[in-house]
């Protein structure tokens, strides 16, 4: 019961967003599926950024602020490679418990170390995908294009590569789809292969985010 709830006052909620500022699905007039990447960057950062090479697929990664601080040489290793970069917060807080000017902060320090990004507004994935009103509200008036995703194959609570490509099937996935996956998960890194060939097998082009919601 409290989980229904939940889902009808989160649909409520997004309800509110005008569509061209809340991304969670793109077009779905073409065979396409944007691969997005969380939490980098890490010690396995390096690796996807060569798989990704060695598999030809341009992908969006939303990196935390801190960590980009830390590591700034790769962090500029998305970009050089043609990926897409996006906040995914300054230290990974979830939004929700952030105060207004707390929030405001993590934003402006991300944005910074992110540097200039090519869109017309700055792309954030909130933490865990956590919003409310509120957060919501704060993002809009901060003009903040909020980028979410539509299938999650679920990577971090399996370790099992075949079964992170099997959740990623063609079959499972639709036109448009936005796919949630991490960074820092060895799992994952290793069923990248496996889940670039059957998607490709089922006739779908990977692009980025921008990519993808650029497109009529």
């Amino acid at each position: 019961m409290i989980g229904r709830f939940r889902k009808k006052l989160k649909s409520a909620v997004y309800g509110m967003v005008p569509r061209s500022r809340l991304l969670q699905r793109g077009p779905t007039g073409r065979a396409r599926v944007a691969l997005t990447f969380d939490d980098g960057p890490n010690e396995l950062t390096a690796g996807f950024l060569e798989r990704l090479d060695e598999l030809g697929v341009r992908a969006t990664f939303f990196l935390v602020g801190n960590k980009c601080e830390a590591q700034p040489d790769l962090m500029r290793e998305y970009t050089r490679r043609g990926h897409q970069v996006a906040s995914h917060g300054y230290d990974h807080t979830r939004f929700t418990q952030l105060s207004w000017g707390a929030l405001v902060d993590q934003l402006d320090k991300t944005d910074r170390v992110l540097g200039r990004q090519p869109t017309s507004r700055p792309w954030v994935r909130p933490p865990h995908g956590a919003v409310d009103a509120r957060v919501l509200g704060q993002l809009l008036a901060y003009d903040r294009l909020i980028a979410l995703w539509s299938y999650d194959p679920r990577d971090y609570e399996v370790h099992d590569k075949d079964e992170i490509a099997r959740r990623c099937r063609p079959e499972r996935v639709s036109h448009g789809e936005v796919i949630l996956l991490h960074e820092g998960r060895q799992s994952t890194l290793d069923a990248l292969p496996a889940i670039v060939g059957g998607l490709r097998d089922g006739g779908y082009e990977m692009v980025t985010m921008a990519e993808m919601f650029a497109s009529p």
